[in-house]
């Protein structure tokens, strides 16, 4: 198995909307939203490629008030779940935003997420309650650098 991480962009629009629905169902982002990451100076964003397929994508962004990282989303499809791929993604990801803390929220019922997040070293900090479409409650957590 040889997984390609690379930067992704407005052409992996479809492909990152139907991961996006696989993931995360009724909290996934509009295609709007995922426009705006696919194009923002702002943000940085990475794909997955397995195969010639998309396996996984995410996408962060540095806040300058804050000096702080965020990682604005993370999702790797269910059937290449379990291979290092999300733990690459993250790493990617952190190792693109110049700041001494990342910042991430995840649904409270994502257990297989905040799993990866926490071995990775974020902890919890609080709890934004309804805070996705769905209303289930937000898990913020941090690590720092």
């Amino acid at each position: 198995m040889c997984v390609v991480i690379s930067k992704a962009a407005l052409g992996d629009l479809s492909a990152v909307l139907r991961l996006e629905q696989a993931c995360f169902s009724d909290d996934a982002w509009t295609l709007l939203d995922m426009i705006w990451t696919l194009t923002s100076r702002n943000c940085v964003r990475y794909k997955a490629v397995l195969e010639n397929d998309l396996a996984g994508f995410a996408a962060a962004e540095y806040d300058r008030e804050k000096n702080a990282g965020w990682i604005t989303t993370l999702g790797v499809f269910p059937q290449y779940r379990k291979k290092g791929i999300g733990q690459a993604l993250l790493r990617a990801c952190e190792s693109a935003i110049p700041a001494p803390k990342m910042c991430l929220c995840v649904n409270t019922n994502n257990t297989e997420a905040i799993h990866l997040y926490m071995r990775a070293g974020y902890h919890e900090v609080r709890i934004w309650p309804g805070y996705y479409a769905s209303g289930c409650d937000a898990l913020v957590m941090e690590k720092n650098a």
